[in-house]
């Protein structure tokens, strides 16, 4: 299988916070310093006289919750609860700051985001508002806004460095087998080619973060089903992927079932599984991620599944960048998009 982280920040005027969301350099150059931190990891910057109250409660009830369908419990995000007072140089360079601030300049609670202040690429968060109550309760119903924000700067970096440095011949492979594009950073590389499933994959001596990319006919309107997409992941896995040991093979874990969600991304619409893989005959497994949708031109299904392997470690961050990596993905090559 081995193939296989006193509020010196308003210096900024109130009008820069109330113009909207600013998209921050994208990945160009920049003479910002590097973000500080490490992946999945937030600072909450927050009056230190409410921290362990209700607001700073609900900061970690939103922003702690557990990741889903990971082996172990791991939180979305790891947080640094930071005093107002104490944000000095140190966390101004941190990958994710979210900013808490109260006054009577504030109409309504309300987000704002704004790109690369102190250094890049870096988000912060702004969530102001007229009283601590107005904040807890637009920070409650706009949860899944907060956490999406968040989701979305870890992966927008990791897309960024694919682009930046990416395996050149992996996207080329895809683009002419599949009719689709997708960017691979550096380090990962080709480990199985046939003639309708590719298995591409980063190893280290601890960890494996690979990519199956597979088609097969449309023919069943059941197709977006969860318990159709598995049978058909385990019949490409049973035959491409072997185990360690012979007559072992990676297989979908159904004791826990995958969770499915439909969802539209670049215009198509897609099939999303998550769920826990192990490996038949042998102790091994992990999570995985996989994105289906029909090439109706060629009449064909198309999955691009992400999966990690890293025994006694951490799974969250690892899942995360595969899953960026897999939302590179474009229904059209870009041979095609760049002759129109």
């Amino acid at each position: 299988m081995k193939r296989i982280l006193v509020f010196t920040f308003l210096s900024l005027s109130l009008l820069t916070l109330m113009v909207g969301c600013d998209k921050g350099s994208g990945g160009k150059r920049t003479l910002l310093p590097n973000v500080t931190g490490a992946a999945g990891e937030v600072v909450v910057v927050i009056n230190g006289s409410v921290i362990n109250e209700s607001i700073g409660n609900i900061y970690r009830e939103i922003l702690e919750q557990e990741y889903p369908m990971l082996p172990q419990s791991e939180p979305i995000f790891t947080l640094a609860m930071v005093p107002s007072a104490n944000f000095t140089d140190i966390f101004k360079t941190h990958r994710n700051i979210i900013i808490t601030k109260v006054g009577d300049e504030f109409k309504k609670a309300q987000i704002v985001t704004q790109r690369d202040i102190w250094a890049a690429p870096q988000t912060v968060i702004n969530i102001v508002g007229p009283t601590y109550p107005a904040i807890e309760k637009m920070i409650t119903q706009e949860k899944d806004r907060l956490i999406h924000l968040l989701e979305q700067a870890e992966r927008d970096r990791v897309v960024q460095n694919a682009k930046k440095f990416e395996t050149e011949g992996l996207r080329l492979l895809v683009e002419k087998k599949f009719d689709i594009s997708m960017y691979f950073p550096k380090g990962y590389s080709l480990n199985l080619d046939t003639t309708d499933f590719v298995w591409i994959s980063y190893e280290t001596p601890h960890t494996s973060q690979g990519i199956f990319i597979y088609e097969y006919p449309y023919t069943d309107t059941n197709t977006f089903t969860p318990e159709y997409l598995v049978e058909k992941r385990n019949d490409f896995l049973k035959r491409f992927v072997p185990g360690p040991t012979p007559g072992s093979y990676m297989v979908t874990e159904t004791i826990i079932p995958p969770v499915f969600n439909s969802l539209m991304f670049k215009g198509r619409y897609f099939g999303q599984m998550r769920g826990l893989w192990d490996v038949y005959q042998h102790p091994m497994g992990g999570p995985f991620i996989s994105l289906t949708t029909i090439d109706e031109d060629r009449n064909k299904v198309i999955t691009v599944d992400g999966y990690v392997y890293a025994p006694r470690l951490s799974k969250r961050n690892y899942i995360r960048q595969v899953e960026a990596i897999m939302q590179t993905i474009n229904p059209e090559p870009l041979e095609e998009k760049d002759q129109e």
